[in-house]
């Protein structure tokens, strides 16, 4: 990216090579840089970080997909494409505070129904965001007692 006159902002695997990843037939990335100049950037980025992890990784196809701050912001609306990170991520490069923005969006979707199909059945992202969000609840409840 360096190389490429862009910034890191977050590197973020999901999908089920982190939900299921022993069933996992690829590597979901999504990366978020500081500025995309226009849709041929974004795809010229996309097929270069993919050819340079298929040559490290060849058994595992790897999908790839390049936002800025704001093309990511816009798609973490419910129906998204960042909605899917409900189902599961994982943050391996975070500079741009991706909890509470994922956080915001757990919100957001369990105010919504919202279903996608994946291979034949249908996953209710709706459902998987107030699940997560009470995850989030217990966990701060803890956090905070063993403050106190």
């Amino acid at each position: 990216m360096e190389a490429r006159g862009k910034h890191l902002k977050s590197l973020i695997m999901f999908g089920s090579c982190v939900y299921n990843p022993v069933k996992a037939r690829d590597l979901d990335l999504l990366i978020i840089v500081d500025r995309i100049l226009n849709a041929l950037e974004k795809h010229d980025l996309e097929i270069e970080v993919a050819k340079a992890l298929r040559t490290i990784h060849s058994r595992m196809p790897v999908d790839v997909i390049v936002f800025d701050e704001d093309s990511f912001k816009e798609n973490s609306e419910p129906g998204g494409l960042a909605s899917g990170l409900a189902a599961g991520y994982r943050v391996i490069h975070d500079e741009l505070g991706l909890e509470d923005l994922v956080t915001g969006l757990y919100e957001k979707l369990a105010q919504s129904e919202i279903l996608v199909q994946k291979n034949r059945r249908k996953i209710n992202l709706s459902a998987l965001a107030k699940a997560k969000l009470r995850l989030l609840g217990t966990r701060l409840r803890k956090s905070l007692e063993a403050e106190t």
